[in-house]
């Protein structure tokens, strides 16, 4: 496959390996029987190198799968990344994996998960350094008993899944002097055209004339402007009759907090506003490459939220896509009201089965859960379990918060339908039930906020500090499984 300027090329090249190749110089080797620490405890981590021995002109490392009784699929996830990693520190190109360890697991999940962390863990933005340079290719020769006609389909779709997942970290770092929601639409454009899908954008003209004012309205102070950006995907085996999937994405290019600006800590990273929108692009990509059964539609509503004359103010009054008003309390709750101009158009343009939004979207969802897991809020109990056990498969984990009406009287309207905040209290709660005005109770809808788990501040299990790609993995395992 040809990859566009925009593509994330993974450095790391999955092998089965021949009886040569078990004999590589560097030579990993899994091992149980380490304790975890609790926190507070000194202790092996999960993927820690324990061990680094030159022995005949090989190099033997051993690393840490902890207990046995402990193992799982993100433990398995974490180990893999921590080779990669090793593996990138010393600049070593290639090493043979002995994996009778874990061969044993009848489940084809344990492996895919190591598969992806190899992936992950070799993940680095630094093209922006004047001293980067292109990374050199690592091959890693696996030693299994297991036939290679059955891991070879495992090492494709872990590639497939971890490009998708590295594209959308890229994305997402890079800052807003490089994108915006024109030269996203832009990078959207040739990736449509490099996987077969079909690409809409409506513009600013276009967004007057169906009079989107939601979006319109947050974007109106940039010099760059909105856009609502649409990708589809038919399915690869569907009947004409299947009505699709719709995935919605926040990516607010860069949020100063408009008139109710952000103070200098909260301003610093708003280039990760756009995370939702980006993972969706991402997805899209991979829902292409994996050729997933039934159709999907991706919407990203793109604006820039800036301080200037045109831009607009608290107390302001807007008319949304859906004929509905609202009155603007603060300029900083601005994600809600470019996606619910994006779930209107869904409904009025293609009857979905089910939509999904995604969405940095509260401060108080990292107040409630923290960075561990996002806050899901949901109108319809199967699609939330769905998604709840697609955030266990993958470790990108979901908590189910209420959308109980009650909560409606925070966000009723003086002079207008709606208002965009309720205050301090229950922020992410709220956050769900202004969305849920603009979704159809036909319809079965769901809404992940990501803003916890979007990015991080330091390097974690499967990468390093900045963005997650947080999303990608569970919406991929969600639409695989879906019937």
């Amino acid at each position: 496959m040809a990859y566009t300027e925009y593509e994330y090329t993974n450095p790391v090249k999955l092998l089965v390996a021949s009886d040569a190749q078990k004999h590589e110089a560097i030579q990993f080797f899994l091992s149980y029987g380490f304790k975890n620490p609790q926190p507070g405890e000194i202790g092996i981590e999960v993927g820690q190198v324990l061990l680094s021995v030159l022995e005949k002109n090989k190099t033997k490392v051993t690393v840490s799968l902890g207990e046995k009784e402990n193992i799982s699929a993100n433990t398995l996830r974490k180990t893999g990344a921590s080779i990669t990693k090793w593996l990138n520190q010393f600049s070593k190109t290639s090493s043979t994996i002995h994996l009778t360890e874990i061969d044993h697991f009848d489940k084809k999940d344990m492996l895919s998960a190591f598969l992806e962390g190899l992936y992950l863990g070799s993940y680095t933005f630094s093209k922006w350094k004047s001293t980067a340079k292109k990374s050199d290719e690592i091959k890693i020769y696996l030693d299994t008993n297991i036939e290679p006609q059955k891991v070879k389909p495992l090492i494709k779709h872990a590639r497939i899944v971890t490009e998708a997942v590295n594209m959308g970290r890229d994305w997402a770092h890079e800052p807003a002097n490089v994108i915006n929601p024109v030269s996203l639409a832009q990078r959207v454009q040739v990736l449509a055209q490099t996987h077969g899908l079909k690409c809409t954008i409506l513009d600013e003209s276009t967004l007057s004339q169906i009079k989107a004012g939601g979006i319109l309205s947050v974007g109106q102070g940039s010099k760059t402007p909105s856009r609502l950006i649409i990708l589809e995907y038919p399915g690869s085996h569907a009947a004409p009759e299947t009505k699709p999937i719709v995935l919605i994405g926040k990516a607010i290019t860069f949020d100063t907090g408009g008139y109710s600006l952000k103070d200098t800590a909260n301003i610093q990273n708003m280039k990760y506003d756009k995370s939702g929108g980006i993972a969706v692009v991402a997805v899209m990509q991979a829902v292409a490459a994996l050729k997933i059964k039934n159709p999907v539609i991706g919407m990203i509503a793109a604006a820039e939220n800036m301080i200037s004359q045109q831009a607009y103010r608290p107390d302001d009054i807007i008319t949304t896509l859906s004929g509905k008003t609202v009155e603007v309390i603060t300029t900083d709750a601005e994600g809600r009201l470019i996606l619910a101009d994006a779930l209107t158009y869904a409904q009025q343009k293609y009857n979905p089965e089910a939509m999904i939004d995604l969405a940095t979207l509260t401060g108080g969802v990292v107040v409630a859960l923290g960075r561990v897991r996002a806050g899901l809020m949901s109108n319809n109990d199967v699609l939330a379990n769905a998604l709840l056990a697609s955030g266990e498969s993958t470790h990108e984990r979901l908590w189910r918060l209420p959308l109980d009406q009650d909560y409606f009287s925070q966000i009723e309207g003086d002079d207008a339908d709606l208002k965009n905040s309720g205050g301090r209290e229950a922020t992410p709660v709220i956050g769900g039930i202004f969305l849920k005005e603009f979704v159809s109770n036909q319809i079965p809808w769901a809404h992940i906020d990501i803003a916890g788990v979007a990015n991080t501040d330091k390097p974690n299990n499967l990468g390093p500090k900045g963005a997650t790609g947080f999303g990608i993995r569970l919406l991929i395992d969600f639409l695989e499984k879906f019937k």
